[in-house]
């Protein structure tokens, strides 16, 4: 199957949302797009999507709403994981997007988040100093800089040649992967300011958690 233009319209617009407006935003304006009419859910029926979003579905489909109405987790602000009540029903909605569509749209948007930490994480370790130079300077930081670099262009060579060709979901599972070991990596370079409120540790969270939600197989 591969992506029609429409979506991979879609999809590269959720990621330049996630690079310049986070991932609230980006995530509000992909599922708009892909899933218009019913949260898109993972295979075990959870969902993880901007509060606002799910009011909107509430409104729309208020029966369904009162019987998912679990919003436990917070992950971020303006972010709420949704449970669904009856683990016996089907986890995927009638009105929900194809699963490997929504895959591909998380992976470009994930894409955006982590090329978004890699700017904050630059901006970061240039204004900080160590005997009068910036950390940015330092061969190591430069170095593992670089790899990630090299890492989110491979990601994005993968992710264009899906939308012209068949690819399994085992493609995307390694490209999600792929992204959270590059997050990890900019998160070690942050050291503490990385995991601090304020720090993009959360937004960071947040994304691997989308992956995790939308990927592998029902329990």
């Amino acid at each position: 199957m591969t992506v029609p233009a429409e979506v991979r319209e879609h999809c590269r617009e959720a990621r330049g949302s996630a690079r310049t407006d986070g991932l609230v935003p980006a995530l509000a304006l992909l599922a708009r797009a892909l899933s218009p009419k019913a949260p898109p859910r993972g295979p075990r029926g959870h969902a993880v999507l901007p509060k606002e979003l799910l009011d909107e579905f509430a409104a729309m489909e208020a029966e369904d709403a009162r019987r998912d109405e679990r919003r436990d987790d917070e992950p971020l602000p303006g972010l709420a994981v949704l449970r669904p009540a009856d683990r016996t029903e089907t986890a995927a909605a009638p009105d929900g997007p194809d699963a490997r569509v929504w895959g591909t749209g998380l992976a470009w948007l994930r894409l955006g988040m982590s090329e978004r930490l890699r700017e904050a994480c630059v901006a970061y370790l240039a204004a900080r100093q160590v005997e009068g130079t910036s950390l940015l300077m330092q061969q190591m930081v430069k170095g593992t800089l670089a790899d990630v670099l090299i890492e989110h262009l491979e990601i994005e060579g993968v992710l264009e040649e899906l939308a012209d060709t068949p690819g399994g979901d085992g493609t995307l599972d390694r490209l999600q992967r792929q992204i959270t070991r590059a997050d990890r990596t900019l998160l070690r370079l942050l050291g503490a300011h990385g995991f601090t409120q304020d720090g993009p540790g959360p937004a960071a969270h947040a994304s691997e958690l989308l992956a995790d939600v939308y990927r592998g197989e029902p329990a």
